[in-house]
């Protein structure tokens, strides 16, 4: 039986997996490899840091959730990929080395978040984009009285897409930020938070990115509206500020700069994967991206794919992407396995929704001006927030198997 190895169990690790037995069934072995015993759903973490979920609510248990499909799953954490031999070594949690072999190979560990480049991290550090860090952010944002806090990024270590796969060139492009999707949410979040604990009033807020302005990745006109809805709400934007170090009461720039901040709320810098420097050099690209074709095929291993946030192809490095590249790498290799399917063409867009759960709201971003395209959707309503609430309760209640997602981005 042909071996499937799959490398990641969140949005792209998943829909691999749960994909390849749905259209192979019995044709494939698929083995999942994780690092944690469970999937988190990234973006609820935001949620997890201001108290409407605990990180536990937004866990999906692999360890019985794969099984039940079919999917034998491993807990370690991956070292080293040698696409040569087919090869894949992983420590276990008691810190031994194995070794496992594969026929097809999904790479979807994702990235790293370097906050090891970042001074104080440790002692002053926040963020919400893993389920400890949104818990502690939970934490502080409890015990806060009013001051300063502020929002921002860390810098994007993309490298300059070199070599570049083969794809077509508007797909994929040098971004300042990995996504600041999750740092426009939280400031519909915090404040709304703050304004329940009745210190708003004895709070300022300001937002900063690496980037010229904030979402760069979203129509000018749309950055536009939200520059406007940042003044209006008194807060105080920094732009071209790259986070060097985070200090007890300010954090400051990698130009001496400094932003006041009692807490600091940071998307960390993002980087390539650490298995990366131990794996066959020419899987990746200067920045420790995986170079493939349109189909998320590695342009030198033809066995092996990569799908979501270690493709270079995906930029920014959104959910939406992650799940429309894994279902178009397993659409290819149903086919190459002698099972005729459909392959999807890839259409990168930007495609979330920033909630704002305690004010019953949420805006609802597609936009494809990052590709080229014309379409710049930002709409605020109610309804948005349902429609993010349900979503939710869709991954859960499947065990993140996003079968339905094409159609439900279409909301």
């Amino acid at each position: 039986m042909t071996k499937l190895l799959v490398l990641g169990g969140r949005f792209a690790g998943l829909t691999a997996a749960y994909t390849a037995k749905r259209l192979l069934g019995d044709k494939i072995d698929v083995t999942l490899i994780n690092n944690t015993p469970y999937a988190a759903f990234r973006p609820g973490m935001p949620h997890v840091s201001i108290g409407v979920f605990k990180a536990e609510d937004l866990e999906v248990d692999l360890t019985t959730a794969l099984p039940a499909k079919g999917i034998k799953f491993i807990l370690g954490t991956v070292n080293a990929i040698d696409a040569k031999k087919n090869k894949v070594e992983y420590s276990t949690p008691d810190g031994k080395k194995e070794n496992i072999t594969y026929d097809y190979l999904v790479v979807a560990f994702g990235a790293k978040l370097g906050v090891e480049h970042l001074k104080g991290w440790d002692e002053y550090g926040a963020s919400a984009c893993e389920p400890d860090f949104a818990t502690a952010l939970y934490e502080r944002l409890e015990k806060f009285e009013g001051g300063n806090i502020a929002i921002g990024s860390g810098i994007f270590y993309q490298g300059t897409l070199t070599p570049r796969g083969k794809y077509p060139t508007n797909w994929a492009s040098v971004a300042d930020s990995a996504c600041e999707g999750p740092v426009f949410e939280l400031s519909l979040m915090i404040p709304a938070f703050l304004k329940k604990k009745g210190v708003m009033d004895k709070t300022h807020i300001t937002i900063f990115s690496p980037g010229e302005e904030v979402l760069t990745d979203i129509s000018k006109e749309t950055r536009g509206v939200v520059k406007t809805m940042y003044s209006q709400a008194g807060f105080d934007t920094v732009w071209n500020f790259r986070v060097k170090e985070i200090k007890k009461d300010e954090i400051v720039g990698e130009d001496g700069k400094t932003i006041k901040a009692d807490i600091a709320v940071i998307l960390p810098p993002y980087e390539a994967n650490d298995a990366v420097k131990n794996s066959t050099p020419d899987l990746f690209d200067d920045g420790g991206f995986m170079v493939t074709d349109e189909h998320m095929r590695s342009v030198k291993y033809p066995n092996v794919y990569s799908c979501g946030d270690s493709n270079q192809i995906t930029v920014p490095k959104l959910g939406f992407l992650a799940v429309q590249t894994s279902r178009i790498a397993i659409q290819d290799l149903a086919t190459r396995l002698g099972v005729p399917t459909k392959i999807d063409t890839y259409t990168p867009e930007i495609v979330c929704i920033a909630d704002n759960p305690l004010e019953g709201f949420a805006i609802a971003v597609n936009d494809t001006t990052f590709y080229g395209g014309d379409k710049k959707i930002a709409q605020p309503s109610a309804t948005n927030h349902i429609k993010k609430e349900l979503f939710t309760k869709y991954f859960m209640w499947t065990n993140g198997d996003m079968a339905l997602d094409k159609y439900l981005a279409s909301w």
